[in-house]
């Protein structure tokens, strides 16, 4: 049984578009210091198949729950063989994005 983990640190940033400062409230401008401010929610569909994504783990803030994890918990495949993870990201904006992985289990 291979384990595998999804760090946010890489996929956000090759589909990201930030927005100009001035669509970002002046209250919560200078409360914006790094790229990981902007993302509200993340989750991961651990065994993707071209269809429908399957939030099968996920990570959000809440008001009182102010930080984000930036890394999922470990995921485990009982069988080897080739899967994709898909990563699905929503902004403090509401714009989502997703990105696709292939991974390889031995």
């Amino acid at each position: 049984m291979k384990s595998l983990h999804v760090s946010q640190r890489k996929n956000y940033n090759e589909n990201a578009v930030l927005t100009s400062k001035l669509e970002i409230p002046e209250e919560l401008r200078d409360k914006i210091l790094k790229w990981s401010d902007f993302i509200d929610y993340w989750s991961v569909d651990w065994n993707y198949r071209d269809d429908t994504f399957h939030n099968e783990w996920q990570e959000f803030r809440t008001k009182k729950k102010k930080t984000l994890q930036l890394q999922s918990i470990e995921h485990h495949y009982e069988k080897p063989g080739n899967y994709k993870v898909m990563v699905k990201v929503i902004d403090v904006f509401g714009n989502d994005t997703t990105t696709i992985k292939e991974v390889t289990v031995a």
